[in-house]
């Protein structure tokens, strides 16, 4: 994998998550909307469950770029 390619997948996997992360605040909030009383206790379940997989997704992703990417001097 060029140097170039490895740079635009990861912008794109930094992009990614943090529009997974938006959507899981806007999610969040909507839910939590809908009961003012427990708002908070609502937000914080919703998005903290929300959250643990798209770090995991982000984790795994950016582990896999990782280790298919070869430095040019490397490659034999």
């Amino acid at each position: 994998m060029s140097e170039y390619r490895f740079f635009m997948l990861h912008k794109i996997l930094v992009l990614s998550v943090n529009a997974l992360v938006l959507a899981a605040l806007s999610v969040a909030m909507y839910l939590a909307s809908g009961n003012p009383e427990e708002f908070t206790l609502v937000f914080l379940q919703v998005f903290g469950s929300l959250l643990v997989p798209i770090f995991a997704l982000g984790w795994a992703g950016k582990r896999w770029l990782r280790r298919s990417f070869v430095p040019c001097g490397d490659a034999a």
